[in-house]
């Protein structure tokens, strides 16, 4: 994580859009792992509706927020790398426990 604050501290990353029009990247990742934790518990290993709501919720992420997100800083591929090798740093600790969401 601290490559990754560290990127974010020094302006990499950035849009062109207003930082009020997204969400953090500590949000996204925080939000994306406890949805994707919430799937692996699953027999089907997909998130359950009530299960991405209850995600959602808890970290008061709307599904249009992480979409958004993903749109404003998908063509930054250095970025997005660091953002999804984060997300996977964080399951591979918790190994993969929804009770990382609490």
């Amino acid at each position: 994580m601290g490559l990754l604050l560290t990127s974010l501290a020094c302006g990499g990353g950035q849009s062109n859009l207003p930082a009020g029009d997204l969400i953090e990247p500590e949000d996204f990742i925080a939000t994306y792992v406890d949805l994707r934790a919430a799937a692996l518990i699953t027999e089907d290993g997909q998130v359950t509706e009530i299960g991405r709501s209850e995600v959602l919720d808890h970290h008061g992420i709307s599904e249009e927020d992480l979409v958004s997100f993903a749109e404003a800083y998908g063509e930054d591929l250095t970025f997005m790398q660091e953002i999804w090798n984060e997300i996977e740093l964080r399951l591979e600790n918790t190994n993969s426990s929804p009770d990382s969401m609490n």
